[in-house]
Order: structure tokens, then C-alpha cells, then sequence
């Protein structure tokens, strides 16, 4: 999996989780706190749908070192995630979440990784 498509898919996370925000609030440089107004249970529950989503990852070591450090910006947790990921392994399949509201089921992101 590409790095874009995992900032692609925490985006769409975040914009799920925090329903006050638009697309463009969501850069790769914003502070999760700071910028974004995410409070410990919006952390939480992204933190949790990532772990659901790519077991493999165990995501405590960044919620600490963002937290104390106050580096917990999108970019850091995409660099984190990409970091973890097997390469040369098919990427496991995350759900985009949908934004606009809808009943559907989760989108699958069928990826290659070469």
C-alpha cells in the first residue's frame, strides 16, 4: 500500500470520526488536538478502527510518543502506519469510511504493492 493511500484513508477516518470538519481541514501537517479538536475519545475510537483494520499493527507506541511530544499530526500516523506495514506482502484491505452518511457498507481498497 502506498503511502498517499493510507493519508487517503486516515483522512476519510478522521472526517468520519469528527463530524465538524471539511476535507480541507484535514492536512497531512494538522495536530490531531490542536488543529483538528480531537479529544481523547475521537483518538480512541480512529485508534480503534485502525487496529481492527490492520491487525498487525500495534498503534500504542505512536498514541504515547504523540502524546507526550505533541506530534500527533496526520503525517506522523500515516509515516507510522506505511513504516509497520509488510512490504513485499499484500497490503491488508482497509475500509474507507463513507462520508457522505449513507447506510452502505464499507468500501474495500483493493491494492497492489509492488
Amino acid at each position: 500500500m502506498h503511502r498517499q493511500e493510507i493519508l487517503d484513508h486516515v483522512r476519510n477516518l478522521i472526517l468520519t470520526i469528527n463530524n465538524g470538519l471539511y476535507p480541507d481541514d484535514v492536512s497531512e501537517f494538522a495536530s490531531m488536538t490542536y488543529d483538528l479538536g480531537m479529544d481523547s475519545f475521537h483518538l480512541e475510537s480512529m485508534i480503534s478502527r485502525l487496529k481492527d483494520e490492520v491487525a498487525d499493527i500495534e498503534f500504542t507506541p505512536w498514541y504515547i510518543k504523540a502524546s507526550r511530544r505533541g506530534h500527533d499530526t496526520v503525517g506522523s500516523l500515516v509515516d507510522f502506519i506505511d513504516e509497520r506495514l509488510p512490504s513485499g506482502t499484500p497490503a491488508p484491505s482497509l475500509e474507507a469510511p463513507s462520508t457522505a452518511g449513507s447506510n452502505a457498507g464499507p468500501i474495500e481498497l483493493d491494492v497492489e504493492v509492488a
